[in-house]
């Protein structure tokens, strides 16, 4: 299992490749296994009025359909376990 190089973070449904300013290190082998973006506090600040801004919208969305976005989520753990569980 190789990771990718980078990974981004998400904000308000937008991968966002804004840096590579957090390495992440294996482990085992003490090596940078990887990078990630790193949020600085305006894009967490921008983050948060994202969900204030969908909580109304998820709170008219029938149960149903929460169910499904959720079982999607769910879908995609399990395509991508092997590389959650390297990481």
């Amino acid at each position: 299992m190789k990771l990718q190089k980078t990974y981004p973070y998400y904000l308000a449904n937008k991968a966002v490749f804004a840096n590579e300013d957090l390495p992440v290190t294996d482990k085992y082998t003490g090596e940078i296994a990887t990078r990630v973006a790193l949020a600085r506090p305006d894009v967490i600040d921008a983050g948060i009025a994202a969900a204030v801004k969908a909580a109304e919208p998820m709170a008219k969305m029938p149960a149903y359909k929460r169910k499904d976005v959720l079982l999607h989520c769910v879908a995609r753990f399990k395509e991508r376990y092997d590389e959650l569980a390297y990481s």
